[in-house]
């Protein structure tokens, strides 16, 4: 997962979709900021394994004009969330299965009738995907999912045991 800081002008998301089709990246997903004082967060997921091939795209990204900033985001230093809204259909009575697996995944009801619901779920991809899966027994009528948002996470604080005895007393 890499995350860009470009300059919001015309054409720069382009010339940055055009330097991964030029280096045939197949893109899974690419989410666009609004700008924030003159630059455009752009969170792309390519679909590689190959380290060496990611670390010739970051290259080649650092070099364009409008890229200021190129920042590889892993799973273990980035918080993570995708978002779902999901409307199932069921026989009339099975209202209250649907709502009881809604909330066991902290998700919101966003309507509810005596035949269908829709929910949203804002969580880690896993989690969401679990959701999907439990309400998948009923009709899934529509699934609107967005690309994974991301975050880096700030560096924490490597203490010792003795930095702890020293901070927090004796145990």
């Amino acid at each position: 997962m890499l995350q860009l800081d470009v300059v919001a002008m015309p054409l720069a998301v382009a010339r940055v979709a055009s330097i991964l089709a030029h280096r045939q990246f197949d893109v899974i997903t690419m989410d666009v900021a609004a700008p924030v004082d003159g630059l455009r967060r752009i969170t792309i997921e390519v679909d590689t394994a190959d380290e060496i091939k990611l670390q010739q795209l970051v290259k080649f990204l650092n070099r364009s004009p409008e890229v200021v900033k190129v920042v590889r985001l892993s799973d273990d230093r980035s918080h993570h969330r995708r978002g779902a809204f999901v409307t199932v259909a069921f026989p009339e009575g099975r209202l209250p299965e649907a709502l009881a697996i809604a909330r066991a995944f902290s998700a919101e009801i966003v309507e509810a009738e005596r035949t269908r619901c829709t929910v949203f779920a804002a969580a880690e991809p896993a989690r969401v995907d679990a959701l999907v899966k439990a309400l998948s027994g009923f009709t899934i009528r529509e699934l609107v999912t967005a690309p994974p948002l991301r975050i880096s996470c700030p560096p924490r604080p490597r203490y010792t045991a003795v930095d702890r005895a020293r901070t927090w007393g004796p145990s």
